[in-house]
């Protein structure tokens, strides 16, 4: 009796362990399944359009979200969104990424802003065509190396020369231009299509920038093209913020380029060096062997240093007269802030040493 007591109880012990052992398998298995189904499709980025519309379910939403392969496994991303609580989706068109997470999908699906048709784009005035390019990629599914191609592309630039009176046929032979384009990006506030390519961003860029030109096309100087006004103005643009010391400084430049002197202007430098972590590099290296140096280099560098405003360019066009040769700008704040001009080297280099301390 005590021996078939004993059986059975060994009997049930087993039964409830091979029970506990194939719960936990069970499990186990689902656990890796859930894991495994609600990572990313893949590991390179790739941002797809996602439209939401009136009328749609999680559920919908999830089988076409599988079926476009943007998740792995509607069935595992339904359990996702009840575990963190993303069970609700907005109308609109979204710009999802293959390497994004379920969870990181669900959450993106879940802000009704994400959604949004079109997005602001502020480009700050005096911006240069790769920022810009980064400042767009960053807010609407554009590539940022896409839009770069397309900016130093010669065959598509054609095109848009035969279309927009902005562009000077001569940007095309500017061997040295970090990119084609620059100068001609214009900068502004735009809302941009979700859904644009990087070709309609750079039209609606160039169309501004022409819209800008129309303006003020018929006041250009007899002695220089719209090409050197352009190049003359994105450097006004980075060496002064004010309207008055925009039409001072271009006065300076137009004298020191009458007299035969080199417009020896620090920002030409900036452009030259491209990647630099403080704006003092631009000024510690005026021996730099690049075609931009206007400390080496007479005259106008080959092309525009940045997308310029129309303010600097109805500067450039309506400067100051004067008889000043050399300004310099109290960036320390050691006296008034301001922009001080000088007509002798003598009066620059006594500004320069209480301004600067050189």
């Amino acid at each position: 009796m005590y021996m078939m007591k004993t059986a059975t109880m060994n009997t049930r012990t087993k039964i409830v362990i091979a029970l506990t052992l194939g719960i936990v398998l069970i499990l186990g298995v689902s656990v890796v399944l859930y894991s495994n189904n609600t990572k990313p499709v893949q590991t390179e980025s790739e941002v797809i359009f996602f439209d939401v519309v009136e009328g749609d379910s999680l559920g919908s939403v999830l089988s076409r979200l599988e079926e476009e392969n943007l998740i792995k496994s509607a069935f595992f991303t339904k359990y996702k969104a009840k575990f963190i609580d993303k069970g609700e989706v907005f109308v609109g068109t979204f710009a999802l990424d293959k390497s994004w997470t379920s969870e990181e999908i669900l959450d993106y699906l879940s802000h009704a802003s994400y959604g949004a048709v079109e997005a602001e784009v502020f480009l700050v005035e005096g911006s240069w065509a790769k920022d810009m390019a980064k400042e767009i990629s960053e807010t609407i599914a554009v590539s940022e190396e896409r839009l770069l191609e397309l900016w130093n592309d010669k065959a598509y630039i054609q095109t848009l020369i035969d279309k927009y009176e902005v562009l000077p046929s001569e940007l095309l032979d500017n061997t040295d231009a970090r990119v084609l384009l620059e100068g001609y990006l214009y900068p502004d506030t735009y809302r941009f299509y979700v859904r644009a390519t990087e070709e309609d961003v750079t039209e609606r860029l160039v169309s501004n920038a022409n819209d800008k030109y129309l303006t003020y096309k018929d006041r250009m100087p007899e002695n220089m093209s719209p090409y050197e006004l352009m190049t003359l103005a994105s450097i006004v643009e980075y060496e002064a913020s004010t309207d008055e010391d925009m039409s001072l400084v271009a006065g300076v430049f137009y004298n020191r380029l009458d007299a035969g002197m080199m417009l020896q202007s620090s920002v030409t430098v900036c452009y030259a060096l491209y990647e630099f972590d403080k704006w003092e590099e631009c000024e510690q290296n005026p021996e730099l062997d690049n075609p931009y140096n206007t400390y080496m280099n007479e005259g106008l560098p080959p092309g525009p240093i940045l997308n310029p405003s129309v303010r600097a360019i109805e500067a450039t066009l309506d400067y100051t007269e004067s008889s000043y040769l050399f300004f310099i700008a109290d960036v320390h704040n050691v006296v008034d802030g301001r922009v001080h001009y000088q007509t002798t080297y003598d009066e620059h280099v006594q500004d320069r040493i209480l301004l600067l301390g050189y």
